[in-house]
């Protein structure tokens, strides 16, 4: 075991002087080290290493002298953990000390996406501005929301291309940004995942998709009509089967308006009967709003084939990843301009039903604030944002107005 003591090195001054240490290893090698702690050699205890009982030092010496203590605790400690090791050599000791006195920082083992982030996030304090780094935090904050939110499980496999649409969607409809501003923290989140990929964290690049970009116009995000709706019913697969669900579980979503984080209400359990109509009664999770929202026929059907019971949940991300393909056999191949002419069921996701739900009311003459009663929408501006109306079919819409036809 190797031994230490506590000195000073100039014991002729009068001024307050520096308290090091000296470690003797193995070897004849010794390991002198600065304490940072300092005292006049008047009131140092050479033979017992410490602070002298003195009253002009009374108000350090208890301190001085309890730091000299767990320093020595420490040493003994890192020394016999080093040597257990056959790691113990001056070098390696030194490192120890200079992690113990915060004289370097250690890097902290990240597995996790969060984890990962909250120390970039630290680290760049020092090299960026407040006003940056904050905006780092204000993103990885709205991140942790949407997980919440949209059940969405974050890490670094699901950063990817069905992530960002339903960011996107979650960004532009429940926390109202604009264009620019999601702009904004889709950039941080692809800094973030450029950083992880640069530092060999993950060498996922779902984040790398061409359509994954920064908006700074108004984003464009599909909906489907009512023709398209009705391909997907048509649709024949084996009850029960997670295409089967999958797909019941969309249309539910698209003649409901509601979130994807309400899917699981949408069940038995939760249907009311007023005069002779079902109804679904829950209570929203991101409002908290209580709904009743009446059975569109197609509901009535999904539930009739399974004798009055719902389709068994499927978590959103599986969602995502099979609706594509069950709108790619529903024939829903439109080319999308906005998108670079990219398949329309390619962009199909979650959100996509919600969409549907509001724009397919709104043009069917639904009141515009009954249907922002039932999507949760907070304003008429945001959900006339929201809707994908254009200007032929709100023509359309308002034909038939009173006004129109005096």
């Amino acid at each position: 075991m190797a031994s230490q003591k506590f000195f000073l090195r100039n014991k002729t001054t009068k001024e307050d002087t520096t308290i090091s240490l000296k470690a003797y290893l193995p070897n004849r090698k010794e390991l002198v080290y600065s304490t940072g702690l300092k005292i006049s050699p008047k009131n140092w205890d050479d033979q017992n290493q410490k602070v002298r009982n003195k009253v002009e030092v009374s108000n350090v010496k208890d301190i001085i002298n309890n730091k000299l203590t767990k320093i020595k605790s420490f040493l003994e400690e890192t020394v016999a953990k080093l040597q257990i090791s056959d790691r113990l050599t001056k070098d390696n000791l030194k490192y120890e000390l200079d992690v113990y006195f915060n004289k370097i920082a250690v890097q902290k083992k990240v597995e996790t996406f969060y984890e990962y982030v909250d120390v970039l996030i630290e680290n760049s304090k020092k090299r960026v501005t407040k006003v940056t780094w904050q905006t780092y935090s204000r993103t990885l904050e709205l991140i942790k929301d949407f997980e919440k939110s949209e059940n969405y499980k974050i890490d670094f496999k699901s950063i990817n291309i069905d992530f960002y649409f339903s960011f996107v969607e979650y960004l532009e409809d429940v926390e109202e940004m604009s264009p620019n501003t999601i702009g904004k923290q889709i950039k941080n989140v692809k800094m973030f995942m450029n950083s992880a990929n640069e530092d060999g964290i993950t060498s996922l690049s779902g984040h790398k998709h061409k359509h994954f970009k920064v908006l700074k116009v108004d984003s464009f995000q599909i909906y489907l009509n009512e023709a398209e709706l009705l391909e997907l019913s048509k649709l024949k697969y084996e009850l029960d089967s997670v295409e089967d669900r999958v797909r019941d579980l969309f249309l539910i979503g698209a003649y409901t308006g509601q979130r994807v984080s309400d899917w699981r209400k949408l069940n038995e359990n939760n249907i009311v009967v007023y005069d002779g109509v079902s109804c679904f009664k829950l209570r929203q999770t991101k409002t908290n709003n209580e709904v009743i929202i009446p059975f569109h026929p197609v509901i009535q059907t999904i539930f009739n084939k399974r004798k009055g019971k719902a389709p068994k949940f499927v978590n959103d991300q599986d969602v995502n990843l099979k609706i594509k393909k069950i709108a790619e056999k529903a024939k829903i191949k439109d080319k999308i301009s906005e998108k670079e002419n990219v398949p329309k069921y390619e962009l199909v996701c979650t959100h996509t039903a919600r969409r549907s739900f509001c724009t397919n009311a709104y043009k069917n003459g639904m009141d515009t604030l009954a249907i922002m009663q039932l999507s949760g929408h907070k304003t008429e501006k945001s959900f006339l944002t929201y809707i994908k109306i254009g200007k032929e079919e709100f023509a359309m819409r308002i034909a038939n107005h009173k006004f129109f036809n005096k």
